[in-house]
C-alpha cells in the first residue's frame, strides 16, 4: 500500500511540476499575444488565457505543497513552497494595483422631489 501511495504522489507531483513549468507560461504567452490590439480592436481577447494561467499558477503550487508535505518530500515541498510564495506575491501586487486604480464611489443621488427648507422661499420648479 505504501508503494502505491508513493507512486500516486510521484505522478501528482510530476504533473503539477510540468503544469507549472510548461502549461502556465504557455497560457500566459497566449494571453499576452491575444491581448495585443490589432487594427483598433479591443485588447481583451486574452483575458481567458490569463485567468487560467493565474488560477493554475496559484493552484498547482498549493496542490504540490500539500502532496509533497504529506509524502514527506523535502525537495518538492521547497520547490512548490517557493512557487506558492511567488504566486501569492504576484496576486497581492495585482490586488493592490486593482484597489489603487478602482473608480471612486458614485456621488449620492440628488433628491428628485421638491424639498422646502424652513426660513426660505419655495423654489420648487413649476411653482
Amino acid at each position: 500500500m505504501g508503494e502505491l501511495r508513493t507512486a500516486w504522489s510521484s505522478i501528482v507531483l510530476a504533473l503539477c511540476a510540468v503544469g507549472l513549468l510548461l502549461v502556465v507560461p504557455f497560457l500566459f504567452l497566449q494571453g499576452f499575444v491575444a491581448s495585443f490590439p490589432v487594427f483598433g480592436s479591443s485588447g481583451h481577447a486574452g483575458d481567458g488565457y490569463l485567468t487560467w494561467a493565474a488560477w493554475l499558477g496559484a493552484g498547482l503550487p498549493l496542490v504540490g505543497v500539500i502532496v509533497a508535505a504529506l509524502g514527506r518530500r523535502r525537495g518538492w515541498t521547497w520547490f512548490f513552497g517557493v512557487c506558492l510564495v511567488l504566486a501569492v506575491a504576484v496576486a497581492g501586487m495585482n490586488w493592490v494595483d486593482h484597489v489603487r486604480h478602482a473608480p471612486p464611489p458614485p456621488p449620492p443621488p440628488e433628491p428628485r422631489h421638491c424639498v422646502e427648507r424652513s426660513g426660505g422661499d419655495n423654489e420648487c420648479p413649476g411653482d
